[in-house]
């Protein structure tokens, strides 16, 4: 619970999904908000005017948490909270809207993909409306002497594993590419992104891996980037590999959508 109210904190990306759901609620709108956390979004649309919204979150604790925030806000009377894991729930009704933020680095941490494909199938209405609309995953090859060093302590030395860095941790050695683009409306998710990424190196240096980051369309021209509270995914190479100014870098990409352990980074290859 301390990390979903923690996420109350980022005005940005709140304010941008309020503008939204403001744009496109309507008195006779039933919404569903799919891992509902501490239930803003839900309150947000609730305050919007929307003739019915479900909270649906799988953990207990948020959910009493949401349901206080309710109550606080005169807002318990429009709310109902089911407890459920999303592939569960499928409301009597379906909804107008949907509403599922579980973005994250490259979306293979919380279960974005996933849910929205069952709300596409399962929830939503045929042509209602689901948030946010789509996603792109870019990645870019890098240097990063500071999270590489992560892995060697006194003498000893552990696994790398993908790290989230902050701004300037890392020095772009090329022009990032696009790995994959979701649409959320549509419940035909790929069930592994699997690419050769292509890159031209614009700067001497070592290139120590990969950061992921993804942008996303919330609705018609509101977007979200890592700039509304996400951060950006450090994958590191087995090894370091020495790069010039000119050079094209082929570096082989694969991951299950929402599945952190599925992730394969091959090693590159220099031409």
């Amino acid at each position: 619970m301390l990390h979903a109210a923690s996420l109350l904190s980022h005005r940005s990306r709140l304010s941008k999904f309020q503008r939204a759901l403001q744009e496109i609620v309507r008195p006779e709108s039933r919404v569903v908000d799919i891992g509902t956390g501490t239930g803003v979004l839900a309150l947000i649309a609730a305050r919007a005017g929307a003739k019915s919204v479900t909270a649906v979150d799988v953990n207990r604790e948020s959910l009493n948490y949401a349901r206080k925030a309710a109550e606080i806000n005169g807002l318990s009377q429009n709310i109902s909270f089911v407890e459920s894991h999303f592939e569960d729930y499928v409301p009597e009704e379906q909804a107008d809207i949907v509403v599922c933020e579980m973005l994250s680095s490259m979306l293979l941490v919380e279960q974005q993909v996933p849910a929205c494909a069952h709300a596409a199938k399962r929830i939503l209405k045929p042509g209602g409306i689901i948030l946010p609309a789509s996603a792109s995953v870019y990645a870019v090859l890098v240097e990063c002497h500071s999270l590489l060093g992560r892995f060697t302590l006194f003498d000893l030395e552990f696994p790398k594993v993908p790290q989230t860095l902050g701004k300037g941790d890392a020095k772009d050695l090329s022009d990032a590419v696009l790995v994959a683009k979701f649409d959320f409306s549509t419940p035909d998710v790929p069930a592994e992104v699997d690419e050769m990424l292509e890159y031209t190196i614009i700067e001497d240096g070592v290139l120590h891996g990969l950061v992921g980051f993804f942008k996303a369309q919330l609705y018609e021209d509101i977007t979200l980037g890592m700039d509304d509270g996400w951060r950006e995914l450090f994958l590191p190479l087995a090894e370091p590999v020495e790069v010039s100014k000119g050079a094209r870098v082929s570096v082989q990409l694969r991951f299950k959508p929402d599945e952190f352990d599925s992730l394969k980074l091959g090693r590159p290859i220099l031409s």
